[in-house]
């Protein structure tokens, strides 16, 4: 029998993004494997789900709601009275900052431009075969170039 349940990424201050929700499957033996692209290896991660390869996991027919996780049911307007608060990794590693800017922004440590990625990779000015690698963050400005 599968179960799923709900879980719910924050994102992290000054990111102002909603709260976004997540169903989570618990999947058994019972659970199908279905193409869904051109790659049929349906190999699966460690969790039991499947990988982005060209496949995806179904749970079963006997899919039932999972309410041990949550302990008063699903609260929308206060999802943290259910413990399990994650991090969105979006937010985490700089892609909501990243989609803020426009897709370009202007390093605020070495002052250069054009950067397109959430890491500046950039020649420093004063050490040429070094790379800034500065992470994109708040002090970081468009590049309206």
């Amino acid at each position: 029998m599968c179960t799923y349940y709900y879980l719910h990424y924050h994102h992290l201050a000054p990111c102002t993004r909603d709260i976004e929700y997540a169903l989570h499957y618990s999947f058994c033996a019972n659970s199908t494997f279905e193409a869904s692209g051109s790659s049929p290896s349906g190999t699966t991660n460690a969790d039991g789900g499947a990988q982005d390869d060209g496949w995806s996991q179904q749970p079963c027919e006997s899919l039932t709601y999972a309410p041990e996780y949550l302990v008063d049911g699903l609260d929308y307007s206060n999802p943290c009275a259910a413990g399990g608060c994650l991090i969105s990794q979006q937010c985490s590693s700089g892609g909501c900052r990243l989609e803020d800017l426009g897709g370009r922004w202007v390093c605020c440590q070495c002052n250069r431009g054009g950067n397109t990625m959430r890491l500046c990779i950039r020649p420093l000015k004063k050490i040429p075969d070094a790379l800034c690698y500065h992470a994109v963050c708040q002090d970081c400005r468009p590049d309206h170039k």
